[in-house]
């Protein structure tokens, strides 16, 4: 065989390699386009080196039109920064993900779209893009009108708060230093007294374009208070050089007399683990406990407090969400009578927190901590894992049914309601032992989804309880709208009806409806004999109260009460 015959036979080997690298690149770009409709590779200045997709029916251009123009010449003009921003501060590995833009067609309107990429270290470092349009992403749905402080411009607390856990979470997957920044303006409400409307509006203005400007995407400041303003950011700025441009312009336009000062801190917003819901939840509970504060007047205290909030609220929904995993805390049980015979009807499941967690003694303010950032779920369903697995151990010992409370979060999440329902499938009869409490119901708002869950669980034979009744003016609402099993009467208003004349009537009444509605009733706060029986008079079924017992630790301690 001769070197021309050899390369003839070779050919057709190389060929097949070539078709199959070649078949290879296709079905990558195949699957990649099960998640996008644009595909976009960006050279270290943020140009177009390569573009995939329907560039010519969105934009009019050819990938050949687009090769080494800026890739923010595809944006609308308001995301051009908050991009940028994001494609510089990226480190090497960096990504970001989802990101919401709006893209101008060749039509001339605009697109809602979202962003996905990272760098690929072994192509230069360049930034991969994937484009999504029309997405389905509401919570990064673009601030309207009617989200923004008519003063300032900029965006309102609710607003403020969902935006700003959309740009913390984008600039901390694009591994950029997200920062949290609050500003206090002091002395605007003063200002407000000696100005026209119109002209302390331009001034509350012109501080919100300097807020704005100097946000992630030149438009991620919120009006937070009266005086109190709210950046996201990107980066270390110069808060001083902020401040004096605030005090400037104030200046200006205040009326005379009036000093306007501002004071800024800024906190670094390390949120890894947390979901955009619960960054956006964390930032308002820390927003709304420093805007509370109306006792400090140190400049000093003012400046580091908002700090301090932001790193303990993450600290404590760290600890919190270890507690629920290591299920670190302890089952304190409460006993429930029959207000006729003293017997023990059922117990409730308590929580006590230990270590430095349970040092308050009280386990109050984790759960509601827990319950305003939206984790609450999480630790409801690691009590009922372990009330589940009290009754399993102890089926054999004469220990009474256990209520196990549930948050108004939780029974409205239906994965909650899908992980508990598994976990009550694990032991036969257990619904004989395991009842449902229902707690924070001011918290439901979706009555129709509420009572669908609340009935996947009595069609299995679990009592269900609405706690706190009476409480609030949408206690008969509740009543109304779920088919449950018990109402647990509000200890202070059971207190209130024991002292007040008519108040005898009113408990009596409602007794009546639960009855007459084959609703099983508890009071709380029963606190002694006396008003056990004024309890018993109403017609009250069931007691709860250190008249019959204090929380305590052995599920088999309490004895029937003499009545």
């Amino acid at each position: 065989m001769n070197a021309e015959q050899a390369v003839v036979v070779e050919q057709p080997q190389q060929v097949s390699k070539k078709k199959d690298s070649a078949g290879l690149t296709q079905r990558f770009v195949a699957l990649a386009f099960c998640r996008a409709d644009l595909l976009f590779e960006l050279d270290s200045s943020q140009h177009i080196v390569f573009s995939a997709g329907t560039t010519a029916e969105l934009f009019g251009k050819t990938a050949g039109d687009l090769f080494g123009k800026p890739f923010t010449t595809l944006l609308g003009e308001a995301d051009h920064e908050l991009v940028t921003d994001l494609l510089m501060t990226s480190d090497k590995d960096g990504r970001i993900d989802d990101i919401s833009v709006q893209l101008p067609l060749k039509s001339g309107a605009l697109c809602d779209a979202v962003i996905s990429g990272y760098r690929v270290p072994d192509f230069n470092h360049n930034f991969f893009l994937a484009v999504k349009v029309t997405p389905k992403r509401a919570q990064a749905a673009k601030p309207a009108a009617a989200d923004r402080d008519p003063e300032s411009g900029a965006l309102n607390q609710k607003a403020f708060q969902a935006v700003a856990a959309d740009r913390v979470r984008a600039l901390n997957e694009a591994g950029a230093d997200a920062k949290m920044t609050l500003v206090k303006v002091n002395n605007l409400g003063q200002a407000r007294m000696g100005m026209s409307e119109e002209a302390h509006s331009r001034m509350v203005g012109a501080i919100g374009a300097i807020m704005n400007s100097q946000s992630a995407g030149g438009n991620t400041a919120g009006r937070i208070g009266d005086e109190h303003f709210g950046i996201v950011q990107s980066g270390d700025i110069d808060a001083a050089a902020r401040n004096q441009k605030i005090e400037n312009a104030a200046r200006e336009m205040a009326p005379e007399g009036v000093e306007i000062t501002a004071e800024s801190q800024s906190v670094d917003a390390d949120v890894e683990g947390l979901t955009e819901e619960q960054i956006a939840k964390a930032i308002g509970y820390t927003i709304k406990a420093y805007t509370d504060n109306k006792e400090l007047q140190d400049p000093t205290q003012l400046q580091d407090m908002f700090e301090t909030m932001m790193e303990e609220t993450m600290k404590q929904v760290d600890a919190f969400k270890r507690i629920c995993m290591t299920r670190d805390f302890d089952l304190a049980f409460m006993p429930i009578c029959d207000l006729k015979t003293g017997e023990v009807h059922h117990l409730e499941a308590l929580t006590r927190f230990r270590g430095s967690a349970g040092a308050s003694g009280s386990p109050y303010q984790m759960i509601t901590l827990a319950e305003e950032i939206g984790i609450i779920p999480d630790f409801d369903l690691a009590v009922a894992r372990k009330a589940v697995d009290l009754v399993k151990k102890e089926s054999i010992g004469g220990m009474p049914p256990l209520a196990v409370n549930v948050s108004g979060h939780s029974i409205s999440d239906a994965n909650f309601v899908k992980d508990l329902r598994e976990l009550l499938r694990q032991a036969t009869n257990l619904s004989q032992m395991i009842s449902l409490e229902i707690t924070e119901s001011a918290e439901i708002t979706d009555f129709d989804r509420v009572n669908a869950h609340i009935q996947e669980f009595r069609e299995r034979n679990f009592h269900v309880a609405l706690d706190d009744f009476g409480a609030g003016a949408a206690s008969f609402d509740y009543l109304n709208s779920f088919d449950i099993d018990i109402v647990k009467f509000d200890g202070p208003v059971v207190t209130r009806a024991y002292q007040t004349a008519k108040g005898k009537a009113f408990l009596a009444s409602m007794a009546t409806l639960c009855k007459e509605t084959g609703i099983e009733t508890i009071a709380e706060m029963v606190e002694d004999q006396e008003l056990a029986k004024f309890l018993r008079e109403c017609g009250v079924d069931n007691g709860q109260g250190y008249f019959f017992g204090k929380p305590g630790p052995d599920p088999k301690a309490y004895k029937r009460k003499s009545i």
